[in-house]
């Protein structure tokens, strides 16, 4: 028997190379980047174009035109249709071909279903796994109706790594500490079975795809004579606030919402995506911002901190990223559990893709 059969005999959830991707909602692209121009977008490991129809609503559909396979990305969006570049075939936002120059009957092949987007929080959402969407792109409350009471920032950070990775790096939460530095001592760690134990994260997500964890504990009170980087360390995770440390963590398949707290008051929220391009080329993209203080000059110092923070901890992360082996089985102690718990979770979601073996959107 070998080392990987031994592992799945066990129970213990694979550790797949490649795309494995859960079915879920992906940032395709920001809202910005899509203008009046045909886009051409890699996703899926797939070439996709991503356009605006008369009434500038997304539409992300297969890039090669079903004529002659000339690139749509090339085209140009004409009365709300998008036109081929090369022999004018125009589509509209179902992807059917609506009208071919000196052609009267327009062939049933012409045409490429669309894949289901929506358009939030200044992203591009796209579903992946089927031709309908398993449930509905969460709520973020920090990026809409709260959006006022938060100062933030948006990220984009490209990796060599797998979107489970990205993923399950919240729910490692030994990694704060090792990684990190996080002293934490005493350190509670748990996932959460009832959804409004994650309330302050945003409205509940469908039962069958969420998945939540808290993190809870103490940060070592280092003094600076003591302890210089150990106190900057604490001053910058708790802007100097106190020592009592919580992060709320829950969220979808593809995605995931953050809260953290210091002495129990919020301090700040995070959105995180995923951006699947291909085999081992993934970004994790999103918002995260602070709450808002009745000081202007305490907003901007938490602000300038929590950015410092934010950005920091992801250069730690990337080069893990970047040069972990996938594809092996895994050896898991008492700290995994969670997480192995998590791995079962999101490769449930792989296989519910799998059940639709064509890329959604594309015509048969």
């Amino acid at each position: 028997m070998t080392e990987t059969e031994d592992h799945t005999r066990r129970g213990l959830p694979p550790n797949p190379d490649g795309l494995n991707l859960a079915a879920s909602w992906y940032i395709a692209l920001s809202s910005g980047e899509l203008r009046s121009r045909p886009r051409a977008l890699d996703l899926f490991g797939r070439p996709l174009v991503a356009w605006r129809d008369g009434g500038g609503r997304p539409v992300v559909m297969p890039r090669y035109c079903p004529h002659m396979g000339a690139s749509l990305a090339l085209g140009r969006v004409v009365d709300g249709d998008l036109r081929c570049p090369f022999h004018h075939w125009s589509f509209d936002a179902s992807g059917s071909c609506v009208a071919i120059p000196g052609v009267s009957r327009i062939p049933t092949t012409a045409r490429h279903a669309p894949l289901p987007t929506v358009e939030r929080y200044g992203y591009v959402w796209v579903w992946y796994g089927g031709p309908e969407p398993a449930f509905d792109l969460p709520d973020f409350p920090a990026m809409e109706e709260d959006r006022g009471a938060y100062a933030g920032f948006r990220f984009d950070d490209p990796t060599t790594g797998t979107a489970r990775q990205l993923l399950e790096n919240g729910i490692d939460y030994f990694h704060f500490m090792a990684l990190h530095g996080m002293s934490l001592d005493p350190v509670n760690f748990r996932q959460l079975h009832d959804q409004k134990e994650a309330a302050d994260n945003g409205p509940p997500i469908d039962d069958e795809a969420w998945f939540g964890v808290e993190v809870d504990g103490t940060l070592k009170n280092w003094q600076l004579r003591d302890n210089p980087v150990g106190w900057l360390h604490r001053m910058v995770t708790t802007f100097g606030s106190g020592t009592h440390f919580r992060l709320l963590i829950d969220g979808w398949p593809g995605g995931q919402r953050f809260t953290t707290y210091i002495e129990g008051e919020e301090i700040s929220k995070v959105l995180m995506g995923i951006t699947p391009t291909g085999d081992y080329l993934t970004a994790q993209r999103g918002w995260a911002g602070v709450r808002r203080t009745n000081k202007h000059w305490k907003t901007f110092l938490y602000f300038l901190l929590f950015y410092a923070q934010n950005r920091g901890g992801t250069a730690q992360d990337i080069p893990i990223y970047n040069t972990t082996a996938t594809g092996r089985p895994a050896s898991y102690v008492r700290y995994d559990n969670v997480l192995v718990k998590y791995r079962r979770y999101y490769q449930s979601w792989v296989e519910h893709a799998a059940a639709d073996q064509s890329l959604p959107g594309e015509a048969p």
